[in-house]
């Protein structure tokens, strides 16, 4: 009997503690607006050679390519 007040006690704090930091990002995700990004296109290469870019996405080409 002592066994499933124990298991039921551990399910039943998880559970609460779970349910209760589910609500919590909720409402988080709700007052903090999402952090909006620079697209990777729109940054300037600054003091890359365009031939090591063109290298570089040959090579991943190539890779996704072969895959």
């Amino acid at each position: 009997m002592q066994s499933l007040q124990l298991l039921g006690l551990g399910m039943g704090s998880v559970f609460i503690i779970l349910t209760l930091l589910i609500a919590i990002i909720s409402i988080v995700s709700k007052i903090v607006p999402p952090e909006v990004s620079a697209p990777a296109a729109a940054l300037p290469a600054q003091g890359i050679d365009p031939a090591h870019i063109a290298a570089i996405s040959a090579a991943v080409h190539q890779y996704r390519k072969n895959r």
